[in-house]
């Protein structure tokens, strides 16, 4: 045994550490952040590894990866993927960027792939300004020192966050304004990019709906204005540059709340509102309300395209509080919730809109009583988009609550085979799903030991280069569907696992709503999904456990 290790190890310390040619892929990246025109250009970087691979005849660009506007602090970026991708796949097998804050900011996933993945691919790494190759055995002294440099470039990222808030707040605290994430509509950005200008096309769209709601024109009136007259919404002029639909558009209509946050946003009198929110960027934390006390305010920034005085109207006019109509003939309210548990989860069955809860009035002998039925919000808000149909509340809750009852008695006919034959049949195709993904691993194991083997072989001169680069296509071909294979089941042992643990919360679920008398917010909550309503008052019905119903369906048929 001692010799037969000898002589591998005489093999190994014979085998090339390069290849004669190498395709390079030049990785260019700039953050969201960055001085386009600085050092860290992408034309800058371009170009130093331009100049940089023509010194060498071993180096060839082929392929170029940039990432413009990503952040360094994580590797999921989409030419980063498709560098990898191509890495493994043999296109390239050279990796050259300017210096290592371009691959990234995160130390421990830098180190990672510099240190292990890039030489278990066999690619050559190469960091022009830190003087970094890997191919350069003395340079294998230094890959501390890079851990160390990573180490420093995400420390620098994690101060970026503090830096760039304190930079917006300097700005925001002298006055200064900066160009925020979406212009408002009825401004342009100048031609400088400094500051807003109106609009002229759609000014006039703002102007209107400020005066029809100074004369006490209700918003619901304001958005079929804007839909007889094709304004498109804000959304889709962004998306478009036009201001009114054409017959090949999308239909869209105003929502009431877009017409509310245009009427009661101050830009349109020259003022900007500053420092509404704050976030963490390096944390990826969600951006959290600042206290109106709190929020600066620029006056006079900009030209307004609303007065003043009309602006403080249509304020009074929205800080009005809408009144309840009360009619008093109503002898009782028959309303099977105080609140609407049915919320996004009752669709139209045509339009895919809301259906919204409204009341209505009957007469049940000779006496007015008010109920519950809902409505498509597309018909209610725009009749001739949509049809009228209804259905009461009362009933709605009837047909759940049948359909609940009749899934419950079905789980409780099987809960013992569940609880032992199911879970058996899932043990059994985990173990088997299990055992053939560890065929393929270890195939692909035996694989890549031949490939060494091979390899070896061809750095001794034992194997002439076309049959060793025929060979290795083959390999790499082979090890990509091994790869597939082994993904596929994994993701196959995944949804088995996900399956298993839902079908146990199925019946741990249900089975509480054995006694229940009545659809309760509760059951609705937990049990549907969603809910379609159909003109010819068909009732669609999507469970929360449809799949898993459909599985013990096909169990009790034999078919798992």
């Amino acid at each position: 045994m001692a010799r037969t290790a000898d002589r591998y190890l005489k093999k190994s310390a014979q085998v090339k550490k390069t290849p004669e040619k190498y395709d390079v892929g030049n990785y260019l990246r700039l953050s969201v952040d960055s001085d386009y025109t600085g050092s860290d250009s992408l034309e800058n970087q371009r170009k130093l590894a331009q100049e940089f691979v023509s010194r060498f005849p071993d180096l060839n660009i082929v392929r170029e990866y940039v990432d413009d506007g990503k952040t360094g602090t994580d590797f999921s970026r989409p030419a980063f993927s498709r560098m990898i991708a191509d890495l493994k796949a043999g296109i390239i097998n050279c990796v050259i960027v300017k210096d290592l804050s371009r691959f990234g900011r995160e130390y421990i996933e830098a180190g990672n792939y510099i240190e292990k993945v890039f030489p278990f691919l066999g690619v050559r790494f190469i960091s022009i300004v830190d003087r970094y190759d890997s191919a350069d055995e003395n340079c294998s002294r230094e890959l501390l020192l890079i851990s160390l440099k990573n180490l420093m470039h995400e420390m620098y990222a994690k101060d970026i966050s503090k830096k760039v808030g304190s930079t917006f707040r300097m700005k925001q605290e002298k006055g200064i304004f900066y160009r925020s994430a979406t212009i408002p509509y009825g401004y342009q950005m100048n031609e400088s990019g400094t500051n807003y200008v109106i609009c002229e096309q759609t000014a006039p769209i703002v102007q209107e709906m400020f005066r029809q709601c100074s004369q006490g024109i209700s918003n619901y009136t304001i958005s079929r204005w804007l839909y007889k007259n094709c304004v498109q919404t804000p959304g889709q002029y962004i998306q478009t540059g036009s201001v009114y639909r054409k017959p090949e558009d999308e239909l869209k209509v105003w929502h009431y709340s877009t017409i509310k946050r245009i009427l009661e946003n101050p830009v349109y009198i020259g003022s900007v509102i500053r420092h509404k929110s704050e976030q963490s960027f390096f944390a990826g934390k969600k951006a959290s309300p600042v206290p109106e006390h709190e929020q600066i305010v620029i006056e006079n920034n900009h030209e307004p395209i609303i007065d003043r005085q009309v602006f403080e109207d249509v304020q009074k006019i929205l800080s009005q509080p809408k009144g309840k109509k009360q009619d008093s003939s109503c002898g009782r309210q028959l309303i099977a919730y105080e609140k609407n548990i049915f919320q996004g989860k009752l669709f139209c069955g045509s339009c895919k809109a809301n259906m919204v809860r409204v009341g209505e009035y009957r007469f049940i002998n000779g006496k007015k009583e008010q109920y519950k039925i809902f409505r498509c919000s597309t018909h209610r808000n725009y009749n001739d988009l949509c049809d009228a149909r209804s259905i009461a509340e009362n009933v709605l809750c009837d047909i759940l609550y049948t359909t609940i009852q009749k899934h419950l008695s079905f789980i409780k006919g099987i809960k013992k085979q569940v609880e032992k034959d199911v879970q058996y049949s899932f043990e059994e195709n985990l173990k088997q799903t299990e055992l053939k993904r560890q065929k393929v691993v270890n195939a692909r194991n035996l694989l890549e030991q031949e490939y060494m083997q091979k390899y070896c072989d061809y750095a001794e001169g034992g194997i002439p280069q076309a049959a060793f680069l025929q060979y290795k296509s083959v390999y790499h071909q082979n090890i990509e569907l091994y790869n597939q294979q082994e993904n596929r089941y994994v993701k196959e042992v995944k949804r088995i696992r996900k399956c298993q643990a839902a079908l146990q919360k199925l019946v741990s679920d249900w089975i509480r709503f054995q006694n229940t008398k009545k659809l309760t917010e509760t059951m609705v909550e937990i049990c549907i999904e969603r809910i379609e309503f159909y003109a010819d008052n068909r009732v669609e019905v999507k469970l929360k456990y449809q799949d898993c119903f459909n599985l013990l369906e096909n169990w009790m048929r034999k078919e798992v």
